[in-house]
């Protein structure tokens, strides 16, 4: 009798660490997610606190293999050695752009958001904001040609850049990158990675 019921304990331990187990990552609400580090491949740099998890984890979950692929590529790459200008990661679906400039002033950076690829946006070193507009208005339509539409907006939230994390701006973020930020101008050096968006 004792040894049916201890059989019997068991079997339900076996299940319910099955049950646990069985669950994956696809289970895991996003804030655990992150934390998990399941999406890293290499790249130990945080998402900055504007990002939409959810959406990130929707996204990779939808498109791993190109997600994988990226922050593998961000991970094994000197950056600050990179040469400027674009570098692709899977030709016509991600790739990297290195740039050098010295930020603007808010008033002459205009608000843009996209539509077919989802931005990585990443500082180096500089002096410099993102920013997250809202209550836009449109200041030109989408130009599919340039994947780009801007707006304007007197509601934006400004976030600091730096090494420390990175931006994902999906195509529901209108963002205002490259912001100078208060105190000395000096030149930026920023990693943008276009990441191809799957929809619904």
């Amino acid at each position: 009798m004792k040894t049916g019921i201890f059989k019997l304990i068991l079997l339900f331990m076996l299940i319910a660490s099955n049950s646990v187990f069985s669950r994956g990552e696809d289970n895991l609400d996003a804030k655990d997610w992150i934390e998990s580090g399941i999406w890293r491949n290499g790249f130990n740099v945080d998402p900055d606190v504007s990002v939409n998890i959810d959406e990130f984890k929707s996204q990779y979950e939808k498109n791993r293999e190109l997600w994988d692929a990226m922050f593998g590529f961000l991970a094994k790459t000197d950056l600050n050695a990179l040469a400027i200008g674009n570098h692709d990661i899977v030709k016509g679906r991600c790739w990297v752009t290195i740039s050098e400039y010295v930020p603007r002033l808010a008033e002459n950076v205009k608000v843009e958001s996209h539509r077919r690829f989802i931005d990585l946006q990443y500082t180096l070193q500089g002096n410099e904001l993102m920013g997250l507009a809202k209550n836009p208005e449109v200041l030109m339509e989408y130009n599919p040609a340039r994947e780009v539409a801007f707006w304007t907006s007197d509601d934006i939230s400004y976030y600091k850049a730096g090494p420390e994390s990175f931006f994902l701006f999906f195509p529901s973020d209108l963002h205002q990158p490259s912001v100078r930020d208060d105190g000395a101008e000096e030149k930026s050096r920023k990693v943008v990675v276009k990441i191809e968006y799957v929809g619904d």
